[in-house]
């Protein structure tokens, strides 16, 4: 159908091998991580978490590095991909003992949610818009003669002109991803973590994933705490207890630091949910002239002021409302 050159997800060798390279990087972030709790297992758990903080960011940061040296591209979906991997098999290998029943069907289901909306969301259409869509149809001479096939061209690579059909385009809320090098209905942003847009047709399913992740991270976090003061009542010792307690408080600290950005991330779409505005409308008004407000100089002034103003705004409950019947704008 429409949106197969979009959706697709062909597994080539370059594919394969940007795995491999996110492989690498998940696997260095989290043994340096391993690291902390084993040089530093009396350090209280704020100046645990702002080490992690730092450990993290500068493992990132090497490795990128590395990446544009050697000039190698990696997955961010695949480090996502690993890193779920990776926490729920120390789930399973290490702090699931020390879990009630109810707590381990729960957090297990939470686990398997995530898998298949993160899975469902990749592969989502967010809302592309293509040449024989309506809103190219209408208005199909622009006022410098361009064609929307010629228009549906220089989107996917080309300056966009200040045409009528771009103006017919801004007004339904249908901006240009130069990542996806496609326009798409109520966009949002680009997700590099989901490798994909967000827009009008999965930013409900995307609100909810993130608040999914940050729902299993939680219950993982309340896990690995049990163990950790189960294994501590216990007194346990040797080598092998000490890297299990390792693993548990460094995954702990991964998690924690990931639903410190996601609660304020979650927070910022909620807000832009209230009040009908997306984030790239939020970031580029001065791109979209439906957010203008032209207010004239005054004669100490020597030119106009513009101002900002959402058309789009109709009230929480009706933006709400909007949302999520997806019966908006949009």
């Amino acid at each position: 159908g429409r949106g197969d050159d979009h959706r697709r997800r062909e597994i080539s060798p370059e594919t394969v091998f940007r795995c491999m390279i996110s492989c690498i990087s998940a696997i260095i972030t989290q043994l340096s991580l391993l690291l902390i709790p084993s040089f530093f297992p009396s350090l209280s758990l704020f100046f645990l978490l702002l080490l992690s903080a730092m450990v993290v960011v500068l493992a990132i940061g090497s490795v990128q590095y590395c990446r544009r040296l050697l000039g190698v591209r990696a997955s961010a979906p695949a480090f996502v991909f690993l890193h779920i991997i990776f926490i729920w098999a120390v789930y399973l290998g290490v702090i699931r003992e020390a879990v009630s029943t109810s707590m381990d069907i729960i957090l297990n289901g939470e686990l398997v949610i995530l898998l298949v909306g993160f899975f469902r969301i990749l592969v989502s259409d967010p809302g592309f818009v293509y040449h024989d869509s309506p809103e190219f149809m209408e208005g199909s001479v622009s006022e410098d003669g361009a064609q929307p096939q010629e228009l549906q061209l220089l989107a996917r690579g080309g300056d966009v002109q200040r045409s009528s059909e771009v103006t017919s385009l801004s007004s339904r809320r249908v901006r240009y991803c130069r990542s996806c090098k496609a326009y798409v209905r109520g966009f949002d942003h680009h997700c590099p973590a989901f490798g994909n847009c967000i827009g009008k047709m999965n930013y409900v399913l995307f609100i909810i994933l993130l608040a999914g992740f940050i729902a299993t991270e939680a219950s993982y976090a309340v896990c690995s705490y049990q163990w950790v003061k189960r294994c501590k009542d216990l007194e346990r010792i040797g080598a092998k207890s000490n890297l299990y307690r390792s693993l548990a408080v460094s995954t702990m600290l991964f998690i924690l630091l990931q639903v410190l950005w996601q609660v304020v991330f979650l927070a910022w779409h909620i807000y832009c949910v209230c009040f009908n505005i997306r984030s790239d409308e939020w970031i580029n008004w001065r791109r979209y002239p439906e957010f203008h407000v032209v207010i004239e100089p005054s004669p100490d002034q020597s030119s106009p002021e513009l101002r900002f103003r959402n058309p789009y705004d109709k009230g929480i409950f009706y933006n709400l409302k909007d949302f999520l019947l997806r019966q908006g704008e949009g």
